[in-house]
């Protein structure tokens, strides 16, 4: 098994974008992922500007770094019935000078938000639409039928083995890929602590595959002010490179 991506998720406007865009150059692999959800951000919102300001400063690194949003709530209820709200839609639009999008990976959350409405003909003609992004649907094992319904629509989409259900428990066994044709990572109480372990396991599960990546949140968090906490993030990526280069 090899690592796609080592993703940091949920830091805040209450971390330094300065900071956070430096984490991200810690590897090529490595990526930050922000929670999206209108109640935090929408345009009036200090996180809003926050997440902007941090897109911004990206345009200028020599090397661009992997962000991604995971998008919740009302907001994913919309995206599941194939409507984008202006928010969204204007982060989708930004691109580098070479084309390529600002945001390539965006994850809806439909299981975590508890989402009902799934209209799968409208996701999937959105998933078509941009075809230059990545879209994962966060996955247990209730949402099997979505998933599959979706696959025979023949659209593109990854998934992300959430075992805790977005309850951040550690997962007690990893499952095997379920949709062999499409890349699969895999989150659920990942911590500093115990990565090495848990990807030792996770390896036992997917062979050979090398499109599979880890989505730690958190865990990453200060034990006392219950932020995200750039320091436990580099352990947890450090943690993933080492044993990445064993491999």
């Amino acid at each position: 098994m090899k690592l796609r991506y080592i993703t940091c998720s949920d830091p805040r406007e209450m971390v330094p974008v300065e900071a956070l865009l430096r984490l991200a150059q810690t590897a090529p692999i490595v990526e930050i992922a922000v929670q999206a959800h209108p109640s935090k951000m929408s345009q009036t919102m200090p996180r809003n500007q926050w997440f902007n300001r941090l897109l911004k400063e990206s345009l200028y690194m020599p090397t661009a770094p992997n962000l991604a949003v995971h998008i919740n709530m009302e907001w994913c209820d919309n995206i599941c019935q194939g409507i984008i709200v202006p928010e969204i839609k204007d982060w989708l639009s930004l691109t580098r000078t070479d084309g390529s999008p600002v945001i390539r990976r965006w994850q809806i959350n439909i299981h975590g938000s508890k989402t009902q409405k799934f209209n799968t003909n409208e996701i999937a003609n959105l998933l078509k639409s941009f075809p230059n992004n990545e879209f994962i649907f966060q996955y247990d094992s209730s949402e099997y039928n979505r998933m599959q319904k979706l696959e025979r629509t023949g659209a593109k989409f990854s998934i992300l083995y959430d075992a805790s259900s977005g309850t951040g428990t550690l997962a007690k066994n990893w499952n095997a890929p379920l949709f062999n044709n499409h890349p699969q990572g895999y989150s659920g109480g990942l911590s500093p602590e115990n990565v090495v372990e848990n990807l030792d396991k996770i390896a036992k599960v997917t062979a050979d595959r090398t499109d599979v990546w880890i989505d730690a949140e958190g865990k990453l968090k200060n034990p006392d002010t219950k932020v995200f906490d750039i320091n436990r993030a580099k352990q947890y990526i450090t943690a993933a490179l080492k044993w990445q280069k064993t491999k």
